[in-house]
């Protein structure tokens, strides 16, 4: 058997581990089972392909994600090491041919999505290699309580029946104790060793910044030579918010799940290379890439889930030096999120009326429709059924996640509107009420951006709004659009729908109490990053920490709340002192404030204000 050590040294040029990462190698090579929860940037992977390379045989890895699997065969292959996967519907030839490679072609990683692990012939065939070892990655997909389950993952234990002498590892970033509890029952393991290390990062200083103009504060924070990721919410924005920020001079990159493979591998490769430095992308970037430089991650919209952004922020100083975390929010970022995500969460029968409406939409009947592929022109079929919009999409998500559905998101279902006149120029546009001038003072009053980048627009709330028709007020969009007045993008088709199962109403309302505990699961997600938001007196770092159930030692000391702290500390005993030297003598405000390292301009006309001090008239401050 090779040493761990020396296939580090060899492979990644890394001259030793990160703890826990030898420990969890040497249980797996002594044949027992693990549960190992570490946080985004802990090198999870390297754990189970060292193990596997240090050992005769083929290594299993389950993984959820197909674009994670690419990722790592890529790297995997780059060093020389032979690594395959089995996933999406492949001919039975390919499949056979894949295989085949795996059993006699000295491949020694056999990645497999957990939905192809159901097929029978792969099970047979999968009893005929060597396995040494079978890895879980993203193993909280297992759990109803994880936050991307996945029912798929529930199968996975057939693997522990048809190999039972076969460790098990089990991965994930962040697990609460009833995750790991479930991730031990449903992978049927054997006494697991669980290592579990902190969320909390101690080079990452997490921040919640308020701004009107948030491209212009990440263009303010960062230097031209940092790396960065700005995580945003649609595809749309990557390169929207790409193009701004080059304008200022920085070197911008952008990357979705919609962009090609070959459009993906350059996107990343150029930032790796450092040729761009300010990556904007959705949350399909960053899965088992390791860039340890990067200086500052934002999400300019707040994420779905702590869960969720505790991962992200994490992709933030790997190399362990200072690095920040930072959620940019404006006037109106909170209001919307409790209005257009947590009060919109579908309850169970929502859920299963948008299912019964897209059956009806498409005339399938009972029994059938598995497999079925159909587009869906998402703003006709909510006003066919009467439809709430922003519910119906998180019904749809739901779905998805529930494996009923495979939702393939085409464009944004939202119009869309950029004001592309100067502000100088819509002021006097306004002024001397031309056409459309009322809509375009609401625009300038409710959208922030709108002078920057196409901003979603509800058409039906604001047809409502200024009693005209949705199509008057097309009309009049396309027309101002005309005059050179702003960019309008209509609403259209947007998704492509595969049917994953055959319909079947009995069977969803058998599933309805447990799907209830998922949609609650989601609301309490969803209300604890509003928490995580507003809140202004505890720790960043230990808030986060607490939800993951850690117990925190003490503050950072570098989070934007600890810091307001120290400087509302700070700023009273500055304010104690200056009463002291003013009960020796009158002062002026340049004598007061050379004694200070801050602005004192406030708590000077604090004290003026509770009458502790006055101004004589030579305009110095006494008691």
């Amino acid at each position: 058997m090779k040493r761990p050590v020396d296939i580090l040294q060899k492979y990644w040029a890394y001259e030793d581990f990160r703890p826990p990462q030898a420990e969890i190698i040497d249980k797996v090579l002594q044949k027992k089972d693990v549960i190992a929860v570490l946080p985004t940037g802990s090198g999870k992977s390297v754990i189970y392909q060292v193990a596997g390379l240090a050992q005769q045989g083929l290594t299993i890895v389950i993984s959820p994600l197909i674009a994670l699997m690419e990722d790592q065969i890529n790297a995997l292959n780059q060093k020389g090491i032979k690594a395959i996967a089995l996933s999406g519907s492949l001919p039975f030839s390919e499949l056979e041919r894949l295989l085949d490679n795996a059993a006699y072609g000295q491949t020694k990683f056999l990645y497999l999505s957990p939905e192809r692990l159901q097929n029978s012939f792969v099970q047979k065939r999968l009893l005929q290699m060597p396995i040494n070892l079978i890895a879980v990655d993203e193993a909280h997909c297992i759990s109803e309580w994880g936050h991307d389950f996945r029912p798929s993952y529930l199968k996975i234990s057939i693997l522990r029946e048809l190999m039972p002498d076969v460790p098990v590892l089990a991965l994930t970033a962040t697990a609460k104790s009833r995750v790991v509890d479930d991730i031990n029952n449903y992978l049927k393991l054997d006494k697991p060793e669980l290592f579990k290390q902190s969320v909390f990062r101690n080079n990452i200083a997490y921040q919640v910044l308020k701004t009107q103009n948030k491209i212009g504060l990440i263009g303010e924070l960062l230097s031209k030579k940092a790396t960065a990721i700005v995580y945003v919410r649609t595809r749309k924005r990557t390169y929207q918010f790409a193009e701004i920020l080059s304008q200022q001079g920085f070197k911008t990159g952008y990357f979705h799940g919609g962009m090609s493979f070959e459009q993906k591998q350059k996107s990343l490769n150029d930032w790796l290379q450092d040729k761009t430095k300010v990556m904007f992308a959705t949350n399909a970037f960053g899965m088992g890439i390791d860039k340890p430089d990067v200086r500052h991650v934002f999400h300019i919209d707040l994420p779905g889930s702590l869960e969720n952004y505790v991962q992200e922020s994490g992709r933030a100083g790997r190399d362990g030096n200072a690095s920040k975390a930072s959620i940019l929010i404006n006037a109106t970022d909170i209001d919307s999120f409790e209005q257009n995500y947590l009060k919109k969460v579908p309850e169970i029968d929502e859920v299963y009326q948008v299912l019964s409406h897209l059956y009806n939409q498409f005339h399938i009947a009972e029994g059938e429709g598995k497999l079925a592929v159909k587009s869906l022109d998402f703003a006709a079929f909510c006003t066919r059924f009467k439809l709430d919009a922003i519910k119906t999409y998180q019904a749809l998500q739901i779905l998805d996640s529930e494996e009923m559905i495979a939702l393939n998101q085409t464009q944004n279902y939202f119009a869309s509107v950029k004001i592309i006149y100067k502000q100088s120029s819509l002021r006097r546009y306004i002024e001397h009420k031309q056409l459309g001038y009322h809509l375009l003072n609401f625009f300038v009053r409710s959208y922030t951006d709108i002078f920057y980048l196409p901003t979603p627009i509800k058409m039906k709330e604001i047809a409502n709004r200024f009693s005209i028709t949705k199509k008057d007020l097309h009309q009049l969009l396309l027309t101002l659009q005309e005059r050179g007045v702003i960019e309008y993008q209509p609403e259209g088709e947007d998704f492509s729908i595969t049917f994953l199962v055959n319909r079947d109403d009995k069977a969803f309302k058998f599933r309805s109490k447990y799907l209830k505990k998922r949609i609650e699961f989601k609301k309490d997600q969803l209300k604890h990053v509003l928490a995580y938001v507003l809140n202004d007196k505890m720790c960043r770092a230990n808030f986060l920490a607490k939800y993951f159930e850690e117990k925190p030692d003490s503050d950072c000391g570098i989070c934007d709340v600890c810091i307001n702290k120290f400087s509302r500390v700070k700023e009273e005993d500055i304010r104690k002192d200056i009463l002291k030297r003013l009960a020796i003598n009158c002062l002026s405000k340049q004598e007061i404030q050379k004694e200070y390292p801050i602005k004192i301009d406030a708590i000077l006309d604090e004290l003026m204000e509770q009458n502790l001090v006055a101004m004589n008239n030579q305009l110095k401050y006494c008691l």
